[in-house]
């Protein structure tokens, strides 16, 4: 394995991609370095609020339009009555029951805690259950991944 440097970027490579970096002169800045075993580094850990942290455990559900014109009709609100209720403009409750504006999560609860609806669901990770388990790849490289076609000149 070979460490480079592209665009600032560090990347470890296979002896192959590391030598088409090298001909195809894409590595202006190249070190290498034998690796044995990967490098990781971890990121720092941003401080947050606590209220931060549940803020982006949760989204907006998909129908959420449809909701919050149903839940209002059941309650015989109008509109600006709502939007009163939730100290926000008339125009912004027309857009989310249009469709054209998705709430924010603190305005999607003050509509659930209003209009007593379920707006917001839980974050379901979705990438990740489609990639494999980190303990079961070892040393994967660009090359594994990407697939390259060569240009005609």
């Amino acid at each position: 394995m070979k460490v480079v440097y592209v665009e600032n970027v560090k990347l470890t490579v296979c002896q192959s991609c590391y030598s088409r970096l090298v001909k195809g002169d894409i590595a202006r800045e190249i070190k290498e370095e034998v690796s044995k075993a990967p490098v990781r580094r971890e990121r720092p850990k941003m401080e947050r609020k606590p209220e931060d942290r549940a803020l982006e455990e949760y989204e907006v559900v998909p129908d959420f339009a449809e909701r919050v014109r149903q839940a209002r009709e059941r309650l015989g609100l109008t509109q600006k009555a709502l939007a009163d209720l939730v100290k926000e403009s008339e125009n912004t409750i027309k857009r989310i029951e249009a469709g054209r504006l998705v709430p924010t999560i603190e305005l999607a609860r003050r509509l659930e805690s209003v209009l007593m609806v379920k707006l917001l669901e839980p974050v379901v990770d979705r990438a990740e259950a489609y990639l494999p388990s980190p303990s079961k790849v070892k040393d994967v490289t660009l090359g594994d991944v990407v697939i390259l076609k060569k240009r005609e000149k």
